[in-house]
This record gives structure tokens, sequence and C-alpha cells, in this order.
């Protein structure tokens, strides 16, 4: 077998390799044999048409199909031969025989790309850190009385707990007076949601009561220009929102028994909500983490990697969103370029994962497989036989090892949450 490597350009690589009739021979005689056990011909059991007639009559055909699967044989061989580092699927490009019966075959490849792994240290990440404080309880404990809340008619509207339901009739730009038709709407005014102009509005009105309402919308709200929105709005039915007590009755019905009384149904938001938090601070950490490493580190990505990348975040898209039709009549190939970026990110984590895994040698730990282990109630020798069964699971537990081990090399910075949001500009 006779190699040449070319490189294309960046990480693509070309291999040209020629066989001999001879090399190629073994290969062809596999491929008789299995097309002699599906044959039949008259005259002949199945499987026992003789070699020689099937040659004769199939020859240049089974010899033709045999030959992407020599070519991938011989890629093989090749990459192992020449220590490529190949990523990606091949492409075959070229296929055609030799005047000496042989066969030649042009394969496209991207190799591996040389990542230098930065010090850890020169990663700055800030963790922010937060307290669960009595008001997050309080707010935690009202939307669970707002779940299992009451309505009762009611005559008029005294402050936000209430479910009004309104009617929107647009207004004549020339005689101010209402148009016919219009919209209606429910509104539950505690919510935060709300327009607040709307709910100071709706404050002591009655069933049957009537108010004009103007919203405004900027330049590019449904709108090239600035503009306002002008309505005659009628009340058309108030509702009170009744809270449940929170006796022993509601505590025991909202946790089927499980709590008592308000103080331990408190006490077990509080041990919630800190779990939550700490669940949603480890994601955001681990988000920061890959930027981070992202950032530090650059190389080339394998284009063959980030477009198959960007064909299964397509793929995914269209099958989260079945129903959406916009999405839908999007053409294949502008979805995929659209996820290309997205792609490269994760292509290009990816391939530093792999390296810190590689180059720190890290694997599964006996403690993490023991604490595993005890969650399921089996033994280590059992989940390591797991583990070697479920791949998906044991690269999920790697990816736990590449963060731990990462996270204890890192510099993480503590701020408080609501000093941060303030920065961003947001609410604490």
């Amino acid at each position: 077998m006779q190699t040449t490597i070319n490189t294309i350009g960046g990480l693509r690589r070309s291999i040209e390799i020629t066989l001999s009739h001879d090399e190629l021979a073994p290969h062809f005689e596999r491929a008789y044999t299995e097309f002699q056990r599906e044959l039949q011909l008259e005259g002949f059991r199945k499987g026992k048409v003789p070699i020689d007639i099937i040659k004769q009559r199939y020859g240049d055909q089974i010899e033709r199909d045999a030959l992407g699967d020599v070519a991938s044989d011989a890629f093989r061989t090749a990459a192992t031969e020449q220590s490529l580092d190949v990523v990606g699927t091949p492409v075959l490009v070229e296929m055609n025989r030799t005047a000496e019966r042989g066969a030649r075959f042009v394969i496209e490849f991207d190799v591996m790309p040389e990542i230098a792994l930065r010090p850890y240290d020169e990663i700055e990440i800030v963790k922010p850190v937060r307290q669960i404080s009595d008001a997050d309880v309080e707010e935690e404990l009202y939307n669970l009385q707002l779940r299992s809340a009451q309505l009762e008619p009611a005559e008029q509207i005294t402050d936000s707990m209430y479910v009004v339901k309104l009617k929107f009739a647009p207004v004549d730009p020339e005689t101010n007076a209402p148009l016919l038709g219009g919209k209606e709407q429910e509104f539950f005014l505690d919510d935060e949601r709300m327009d607040p102009l709307l709910r100071t509005e709706l404050i002591n009105l009655r069933t049957g009561d009537t108010f004009i309402y103007r919203t405004e919308h900027a330049a590019g709200e449904h709108g090239n220009e600035p503009h306002t929105h002008v309505y005659h709005v009628t009340v058309q039915q108030i509702q009170r929102v009744v809270l449940p007590e929170l006796d022993e009755e509601f505590v025991s019905k909202l946790t089927g028994g499980r709590l008592r009384n308000e103080n331990e149904l408190r006490e077990d938001i509080r041990r919630a909500l800190e779990e939550h938090w700490e669940k949603e601070i480890a994601s955001y950490l681990r988000e920061r983490l890959v930027d981070a490493m992202v950032e530090l580190h650059d190389f080339p990505v394998p284009e063959s990697l980030v477009r198959a990348m960007a064909e299964e975040f397509a793929t995914d898209a269209l099958e989260r969103n079945k129903d959406d039709k916009r999405l839908a009549s999007i053409p294949r190939q502008q979805l995929v370029e659209y996820f290309l970026p997205q792609a490269e990110q994760s292509v290009r984590w990816q391939l530093i994962a792999d390296t810190v895994l590689r180059t720190e040698n890290l694997t599964i730990g006996s403690q993490q497989l023991e604490q595993l282990a005890a969650r399921y109630g089996v033994d280590v020798a059992q989940l390591k036989m797991a583990l070697e069964q479920n791949p998906s699971l044991r690269n999920r537990l790697l990816t736990d090892a590449l963060f731990d081990f990462l996270f204890q090399r890192v510099r993480i910075v503590e701020r408080p949450y609501d000093e941060l949001m303030a920065e961003m500009g947001g609410e604490g």
C-alpha cells in the first residue's frame, strides 16, 4: 500500500492511497463469499452457487461495491501507520481502478489541533454569593398560597388582590368615541408583569365602570415610528382573590402530611430555596468556566466537527419545536448556518476538555464510584460493569471529575449577588 499525505489548509488533510491487485484480492474474495451466502440461482441451492459463476456474472458489480469498504479499511490502516490524529468523519473524494487492476483512493479528513493548555490559575471566575432572606421565603410562601387561592365575586376593586376581566375598545381618533368590537382580557392585579399605570387606573372601580387607557410605544415596537394606542376600557367582571389561611390543615394538605405547621413550612421553604440556589450557582459557574477556558485557548477548530455539531443543533431545534411553523419554513441550510457560531463554541470546549482529561490523566475516582454505588444500592464492581455498558453515564461522571479538577485550580472570587445585579443594571 502506497500513501501520500497532503495539507489542504488549516487542519484539513488529504491522503492518496494506492493498493495493488494482490492487496485488493483478499477484500474481493470476502465480498464474493458474502454475496454467495445470499444468492439463489435456478439449479442451485441458496448459498451454493459456485464462485466462478458469481465472478463471471456479477464480478464487476461486487468489486465496485466492495471498494467503499476497502477504502475505509485502507484509511484506518494508513491512519494507524502514519499516526494520524483524525477527528470527524473522513470523506472519500476520489475512487478509481488503476491500469494494473489495483485501486486508488483520495480521502479528505481533519486532524486534531495542537492545544497548548494555559496555566489554570490565569482564569478568574466571579461567584455570586447570596443568603436566602426572610423576604425570599415570604415570596415563595405567598406563591404557594396563591396556587391554592379561591376566587369570590366582588363589586369593587380595593387593592391588588383581584382578578378583573376588561374589554378594550379602540377609540376613534377623530370623534374620541369607542369603536365597535374590541377584545376581552383578564388580569391579576398583583402580577408583577402588569402595567402599573393600568393597575392604578383600576383601583376603586366597580363593575361597569369605564375609563380611557393609553399605551405609548417606541419606534421598533410593532412599528417604525413612536406611536400611542388609545382604548376605551370597560370593567366587565371583578373577582377577589382569597388566600388560604396558614393553618395546620393547609400545611398538611400542601405537603402531603409531611409538615404540620407554618414554622415547619417556612423552614422547609428556606431549605428548598437554598438547595435550588446551590444548583443554580453550580450550573452558572460551569458555564462561566467553559466561557473562560474557550476564551483563553485560541486554536483552529476542525470545520467538519463544527458543521456536524451545527447539524445536530438544527435537528434538535426542529424536534423540540415541531409546532413552530415559522421555524419549519426556514431552509435547512440557513438554519445550520445560524447555529455555526454556537457549534464552534461547543466543539472548541469539547476539544479543550478532552485535552485536559488526557493531559491530566483524569479518571473516575474511587470516591466518586463509592458515592454513586451507595446512591444506587449496588457494589462498586457492579457499578464499574454498568459504566462499561453505559457510555453516557461514564461521560457524565468524567465531566464531573473534569470540573472538580478545574475548580480546584482556577481562582474563584466571591461577590455579593445583589452587588453584581446592581452593576449589571438588574434587580437584586
